[in-house]
This record gives structure tokens, sequence and C-alpha cells, in this order.
């Protein structure tokens, strides 16, 4: 059984989340992005109330943006063992949200593509953030919405940097 945690609970994969909370000021500004946008994220998802994992709707959004994908690509991409990527993959087709299909240029490889009920998770999983996240947002001030409108396009830019993809 999976035990939701709550997103304000300590990061495990963050070092400093075991420290003071004080002690994030004096953090470079690379690790507190890195680890409020991880909470961020794992809030958001928590409250959409769609019953899939956060590494499941990124290999969803990932297949979405750049089409069928080997396993071994994706597990790079997510920076986790391929095993544990088709231990991901086999429980979204277990779910039917993605197929396998074989690779036109490497017959002994697969790629995997979403399915259109995978497609629809994908998107209801969209509408169901924005429900919470937009009425949040729109409380802000021009001022601060205009700042977090441009802080995603710098995130952008800085993940194609890292990336070379966004």
């Amino acid at each position: 059984m999976q035990v939701a945690s709550s997103p304000d609970a300590p990061d495990p994969g963050d070092a400093a989340s075991a420290t003071d909370p004080s002690e994030e000021n004096q953090r470079p500004l690379a690790n507190q992005i890195v680890t409020v946008t991880s909470r961020f994220a794992r809030a958001v998802t928590q409250v959409s109330g769609i019953a899939i994992s956060p590494l499941s709707m990124r290999v969803l959004s990932y297949i979405e943006r750049y089409g069928p994908q080997r396993i071994s690509v994706m597990a790079s991409v997510e920076s986790i063992s391929q095993p544990a990527m088709t231990s991901a993959v086999n429980r979204l087709a277990k779910d039917g949200l993605v197929t396998r299909q074989a690779d036109p240029v490497d017959a002994r490889a697969q790629l995997v593509d979403m399915t259109d009920q995978g497609q629809e998770m994908l998107a209801q999983y969209r509408r169901q953030a924005a429900r919470v996240l937009q009425p949040r947002l729109e409380t802000l001030s021009a001022e601060d919405y205009a700042t977090i409108e441009r802080t995603v396009e710098i995130l952008e830019t800085l993940t194609h940097d890292l990336t070379g993809f966004a």
C-alpha cells in the first residue's frame, strides 16, 4: 500500500530536508528551484485526484510531445533504471494507457505509444490540475501573476539548455 505524503512533508531526496527550514535561504538558488518545483509538482498531482503516479503522467506527457519512444530513452530522460521504466510502462500497458509496437528502425526494440485512453487520462489530469490551481493563481496580484508567467518561460529555456529539449 502506497501512502500519500503531505505536500509539506520533507522531500526524501532533498538532503536539506533534514535540516532547519531556515537553512533553505542558505542553499544555492539552483537547489531551491529543484526542491520547490518537485514539491509543487507532487502537490498538484496529489490534489488533482487522479489515481496515477507522477512518473506515469510524465511518461504520457513525453510520448505526447515526442511521439512513440523506446523505454531506454524514457528511462534516460527520467534518470531511472531501464527495469524501473519497464515496470512503469508495464503498469501503463496493463491499464490500457500505452501500447508497444515494433521499432521500424530496429526490429529487436519496441516503441511505447499512448492509446486514446492514455490521451484522455492525461487530458483529465491537466483539466483537474488546472481546476485546482487556476483559481489560486487568479488571487495573485497582476504583478505576481506576470512574474509566474515569466518564470515558466525561463524554466522552459533552462530545461532546453540543460537537455536540448523542453
